[in-house]
């Protein structure tokens, strides 16, 4: 039996499309690996915390004492007027002990927690802010407004 039928040649590829895909891959791959390694958090060079300087301007006791009695008593106002609640007059107290202690000491407590305040060493500070945490977090807030104030009163009028 006489095959007439000639074998076809082998398929070829052609060179340039296998090139412009192996080049494509490779910026790809390139890409990724700069985008992982610019994304990577940078160490940011920390500074070294500045001393405040040790002589510090005075500071007017009485004027800054009258600043915060001044505003203890205006929310006692509201409390008693019923303009504020239990808890939003505890949230004011300890706002005001806060910035009062940050004003007479310099140490930024407005920021603190009770375990913070703790560390520093003052007691009644501690005592105060302790007996406002209740009051100021729970979900149905009770407490003695009106001692509070004046506890609160007695300890920024015996500040030293």
């Amino acid at each position: 039996m006489d095959i007439t039928v000639e074998l076809q040649e082998p398929f070829s590829y052609a060179l340039w499309p296998i090139i412009v895909l192996a080049l494509i891959i490779v910026g790809i791959i390139v890409a990724l690996i700069v985008l992982k390694l610019n994304r990577r958090p940078k160490k940011v060079k920390q500074e070294p915390v500045k001393e405040e300087s040790k002589v510090q301007k005075p500071v007017d006791g009485n004027h800054i004492k009258k600043k915060y009695l001044k505003q203890l008593y205006d929310v006692e106002q509201a409390f008693r007027t019923q303009k504020i609640s239990v808890r939003k007059a505890y949230q004011s107290m300890s706002t005001i002990v806060r910035k009062f202690v940050q004003e007479m000491t310099g140490i930024k407590v407005h920021s603190f927690t009770l375990s913070d305040i703790r560390k520093l060493n003052m007691p009644e500070l501690e005592a105060l802010i302790a007996e406002f945490y209740a009051p100021e977090f729970s979900t149905k807030s009770e407490g003695d407004v009106i001692n509070a104030l004046a506890k609160t009163r007695r300890i920024i009028e015996g500040w030293n």
